[in-house]
């Protein structure tokens, strides 16, 4: 019942709750931080943002946040915003509702009843908020990090050799 992007959205909300003390968070430190394109964060942030879960501000220092209290918003709030239920009627009359049996409506409320039970903040762990964002590591330049260079462990001149036995 729930998808990919439903678990990914629960993923971006649970950073943005954890990285609400900084500020906000661009798309480019995002995408990194969890592994998904930029397209693919636009797409998922878009929607949460209409439905008033994250606020976006444009320009320089903006980005996403999460908007209210995190202890206020289940992840049944997030889940809601993608996952179509059985109780929703169809969006036109030409499609005809599709015959649901008793035990996926019954599995259907469990899955909302346990996401509404959890709220973002039972996942946001502040003690690993991380205080450097990607943009500060990158540097001005925005070039990664070296790696860190290999030096061998061996005789420089064949007086060091003759003085390594």
């Amino acid at each position: 019942m729930i998808s990919k992007k439903t678990i990914n959205a629960i993923e971006v909300c649970v950073f943005l709750a954890s990285q609400r003390s900084l500020g906000y968070v661009t798309t480019t430190e995002l995408s990194p931080r969890l592994g998904l394109s930029i397209s693919y964060l636009e797409n998922i942030l878009k929607p949460l943002k209409e439905h008033d879960i994250v606020t976006a501000m444009k320009g320089p220092g903006g980005g996403y946040m999460i908007r209210g209290d995190v202890s206020l918003l289940s992840v049944w709030d997030i889940a809601a915003v993608f996952e179509c239920t059985f109780n929703e009627a169809p969006l036109s009359d030409e499609v005809e509702p599709v015959p649901v049996a008793s035990y996926e409506l019954g599995l259907e409320q469990i899955v909302k009843d346990t996401l509404s039970n959890f709220t973002l903040a039972d996942f946001v762990d502040y003690a690993l908020v991380e205080v450097k964002s990607y943009a500060q590591e990158l540097g001005r330049f925005k070039f990664k990090p070296l790696p860190t260079p290999f030096i061998p462990k061996a005789p420089n001149s064949v007086f060091q050799l003759h003085m390594s036995f």
